[in-house]
Protein backbone atom coordinates (compact mmCIF):
# COMPACT_ATOMS: atom_id res chain seq x y z
CA UNK A 1 0.00 0.00 0.00
CA UNK A 2 1.45 3.17 -1.06
CA UNK A 3 1.55 6.57 1.21
CA UNK A 4 0.58 9.96 -0.54
CA UNK A 5 3.94 11.63 -1.36
CA UNK A 6 3.71 15.52 -0.31
CA UNK A 7 3.50 16.49 -4.38
CA UNK A 8 0.63 14.38 -5.00
CA UNK A 9 -1.08 15.85 -2.04
CA UNK A 10 -0.22 19.25 -3.56
CA UNK A 11 -2.24 18.43 -6.94
CA UNK A 12 -5.41 18.01 -5.54
CA UNK A 13 -5.71 21.71 -4.37
CA UNK A 14 -3.32 23.13 -7.02
CA UNK A 15 -6.26 21.49 -9.66
CA UNK A 16 -8.95 22.82 -7.57
CA UNK A 17 -7.92 26.81 -7.57
CA UNK A 18 -7.21 26.43 -11.17
CA UNK A 19 -11.19 24.62 -11.49
CA UNK A 20 -12.21 27.54 -9.67
CA UNK A 21 -10.07 30.47 -11.80
CA UNK A 22 -11.90 28.62 -15.07
CA UNK A 23 -14.99 28.68 -13.61
CA UNK A 24 -15.23 32.27 -12.18
CA UNK A 25 -14.92 33.32 -16.07
CA UNK A 26 -17.92 31.95 -17.01
CA UNK A 27 -20.21 34.46 -15.31
CA UNK A 28 -21.76 35.88 -18.78
CA UNK A 29 -21.22 39.10 -20.02
CA UNK A 30 -19.74 41.62 -18.12
CA UNK A 31 -17.87 39.35 -16.11
CA UNK A 32 -14.27 40.52 -15.42
CA UNK A 33 -11.70 37.95 -15.69
CA UNK A 34 -9.57 38.41 -12.13
CA UNK A 35 -5.92 36.10 -12.25
CA UNK A 36 -5.72 34.88 -8.68
CA UNK A 37 -2.20 33.71 -8.80
CA UNK A 38 -0.61 31.39 -11.18
CA UNK A 39 1.62 28.18 -10.60
CA UNK A 40 3.81 25.55 -12.03
CA UNK A 41 2.49 22.22 -12.13
CA UNK A 42 4.73 20.56 -9.29
CA UNK A 43 6.14 16.96 -10.73
CA UNK A 44 4.80 13.97 -9.48
CA UNK A 45 7.68 12.12 -7.06
CA UNK A 46 7.92 8.37 -8.48
CA UNK A 47 7.91 6.76 -5.47
CA UNK A 48 8.48 2.85 -5.72
CA UNK A 49 7.45 0.26 -3.60
CA UNK A 50 9.76 -2.38 -2.64
CA UNK A 51 11.07 -5.07 -0.15
CA UNK A 52 13.52 -3.88 2.04
CA UNK A 53 15.81 -6.63 1.41
CA UNK A 54 15.61 -5.70 -2.21
CA UNK A 55 17.14 -2.48 -1.11
CA UNK A 56 20.60 -1.14 -2.88
CA UNK A 57 23.54 1.08 -1.62
CA UNK A 58 22.60 4.78 -2.92
CA UNK A 59 19.00 4.22 -2.74
CA UNK A 60 16.68 6.78 -1.01
CA UNK A 61 13.58 5.65 1.24
CA UNK A 62 11.14 6.40 3.91
CA UNK A 63 10.70 4.42 6.61
CA UNK A 64 8.56 1.23 6.62
CA UNK A 65 4.35 2.10 7.99
CA UNK A 66 3.00 -0.08 10.64
CA UNK A 67 0.81 -1.35 8.10
CA UNK A 68 4.22 -3.06 5.84
CA UNK A 69 7.17 -3.50 8.24
CA UNK A 70 8.98 -4.97 5.10
CA UNK A 71 7.93 -2.41 2.42
CA UNK A 72 9.34 0.78 1.86
CA UNK A 73 8.91 3.63 -0.39
CA UNK A 74 12.04 4.14 -3.05
CA UNK A 75 12.46 7.67 -3.92
CA UNK A 76 14.79 9.81 -5.82
CA UNK A 77 17.48 11.32 -3.48
CA UNK A 78 16.76 14.80 -4.65
CA UNK A 79 13.27 14.64 -2.78
CA UNK A 80 13.08 15.17 0.65
CA UNK A 81 13.83 11.26 2.55
CA UNK A 82 13.85 9.87 5.63
CA UNK A 83 16.88 7.50 5.37
CA UNK A 84 19.51 6.47 2.56
CA UNK A 85 20.79 2.58 2.18
CA UNK A 86 25.04 3.45 2.09
CA UNK A 87 26.14 -0.01 2.98
CA UNK A 88 25.58 -3.82 2.10
CA UNK A 89 27.88 -6.38 3.10
CA UNK A 90 27.67 -10.47 4.25
CA UNK A 91 28.10 -11.81 7.78
CA UNK A 92 31.14 -14.75 7.15
CA UNK A 93 30.30 -16.58 10.56
CA UNK A 94 29.11 -20.34 9.33
CA UNK A 95 26.61 -20.83 12.14
CA UNK A 96 24.31 -18.97 14.12
CA UNK A 97 26.67 -16.50 16.42
CA UNK A 98 23.52 -15.21 18.51
CA UNK A 99 21.71 -11.88 18.23
CA UNK A 100 24.80 -9.52 20.29
CA UNK A 101 27.50 -11.07 18.36
CA UNK A 102 25.28 -9.92 15.06
CA UNK A 103 24.26 -6.64 16.46
CA UNK A 104 28.10 -6.47 17.03
CA UNK A 105 29.44 -7.46 13.39
CA UNK A 106 26.77 -5.48 11.88
CA UNK A 107 27.55 -2.79 13.86
CA UNK A 108 31.68 -2.80 13.07
CA UNK A 109 30.74 -3.03 9.31
CA UNK A 110 28.09 -0.21 9.18
CA UNK A 111 30.77 2.19 11.48
CA UNK A 112 33.57 1.59 8.89
CA UNK A 113 31.05 2.10 5.85
CA UNK A 114 29.51 5.26 7.34
CA UNK A 115 33.01 7.04 7.37
CA UNK A 116 33.84 5.94 3.77
CA UNK A 117 30.40 6.62 2.13
CA UNK A 118 30.23 9.74 3.97
CA UNK A 119 33.68 10.95 4.53
CA UNK A 120 33.27 11.52 8.26
CA UNK A 121 32.78 9.40 11.81
CA UNK A 122 29.16 9.10 13.14
CA UNK A 123 30.61 11.25 15.88
CA UNK A 124 31.50 14.47 13.78
CA UNK A 125 27.74 14.16 11.96
CA UNK A 126 24.55 15.20 11.82
CA UNK A 127 24.02 11.76 10.74
CA UNK A 128 23.45 8.13 12.41
CA UNK A 129 22.34 5.00 10.82
CA UNK A 130 20.47 2.10 11.02
CA UNK A 131 20.98 -1.31 10.06
CA UNK A 132 18.90 -4.30 9.40
CA UNK A 133 20.66 -8.02 10.09
CA UNK A 134 19.24 -11.74 9.53
CA UNK A 135 17.20 -12.80 12.25
CA UNK A 136 17.88 -16.61 13.29
CA UNK A 137 15.27 -17.99 11.66
CA UNK A 138 16.55 -16.40 8.03
CA UNK A 139 20.15 -17.13 9.18
CA UNK A 140 19.09 -21.20 8.78
CA UNK A 141 17.87 -20.21 5.31
CA UNK A 142 21.54 -18.89 4.87
CA UNK A 143 20.51 -15.12 4.56
CA UNK A 144 23.85 -13.66 6.08
CA UNK A 145 23.05 -9.99 4.39
CA UNK A 146 23.59 -6.58 6.40
CA UNK A 147 22.19 -3.49 5.53
CA UNK A 148 23.55 0.09 6.42
CA UNK A 149 20.96 3.21 6.30
CA UNK A 150 22.28 6.57 7.10
CA UNK A 151 19.36 9.00 8.76
CA UNK A 152 19.26 12.37 10.77
CA UNK A 153 20.34 12.47 14.04
CA UNK A 154 17.29 14.90 14.60
CA UNK A 155 14.97 12.47 12.96
CA UNK A 156 14.28 15.02 10.31
CA UNK A 157 14.62 14.07 6.39
CA UNK A 158 17.35 14.47 4.04
CA UNK A 159 17.52 16.06 0.58
CA UNK A 160 20.12 14.81 -1.50
CA UNK A 161 22.51 11.82 -1.30
CA UNK A 162 24.97 11.98 1.44
CA UNK A 163 27.76 10.15 -0.23
CA UNK A 164 30.75 12.58 0.58
CA UNK A 165 29.15 14.88 2.25
CA UNK A 166 30.80 14.78 5.65
CA UNK A 167 28.04 14.56 7.37
CA UNK A 168 26.43 18.14 6.52
CA UNK A 169 23.12 17.20 5.08
CA UNK A 170 20.19 19.12 3.65
CA UNK A 171 17.06 18.42 5.91
CA UNK A 172 13.14 19.61 6.05
CA UNK A 173 11.85 20.69 9.45
CA UNK A 174 7.76 19.77 10.53
CA UNK A 175 6.87 22.99 8.50
CA UNK A 176 8.69 21.56 4.99
CA UNK A 177 11.49 24.33 4.58
CA UNK A 178 14.05 22.71 3.45
CA UNK A 179 18.17 23.39 3.99
CA UNK A 180 21.13 22.92 1.67
CA UNK A 181 21.44 19.48 -0.13
CA UNK A 182 24.30 17.47 0.48
CA UNK A 183 26.68 16.01 -2.50
CA UNK A 184 25.06 14.15 -5.28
Amino acid sequence: MSRPRPARALAVPTAALTLATLLAGCGGPGATEEVVGTSTPTPAVSAVETSIFELSPGQCYDRPTADSLYAVEVVPCTVAHDLEAYALFQLDEPSWPGDERVHGLADAGCREEFTAFTGATPEDSNLGYTMYTPSSGSWSEGDRQVLCALQLNSGGRMIGSQAGAAGTTGATGAAGTTGTTGSS
